[in-house]
């Protein structure tokens, strides 16, 4: 997996809200995002891409109700 870079997270905040984070900022948030994406990885390395609950529309249900 390649890490979200600086410039990524620079060209996401322009297409997503118009404004542009101080380059800084944008390794800041690269860093922190890429941080966030390997524990997710190592956690859920032994979890099935497949695997979802057997209802996922009511499971995402709930989860937005709460």
């Amino acid at each position: 997996m390649s890490g979200i870079s600086k410039e990524h997270i620079l060209q996401a905040a322009r297409e997503i809200t118009g404004a542009k984070p101080t380059p800084e900022r944008a390794e800041e948030l690269a860093g922190t995002l890429n941080v966030l994406i390997a524990a997710l990885d190592k956690v859920a390395s032994d979890v099935a891409f497949e695997t979802e609950p057997a209802n996922m529309k009511t499971a995402l249900d709930q989860l937005a109700a709460d």
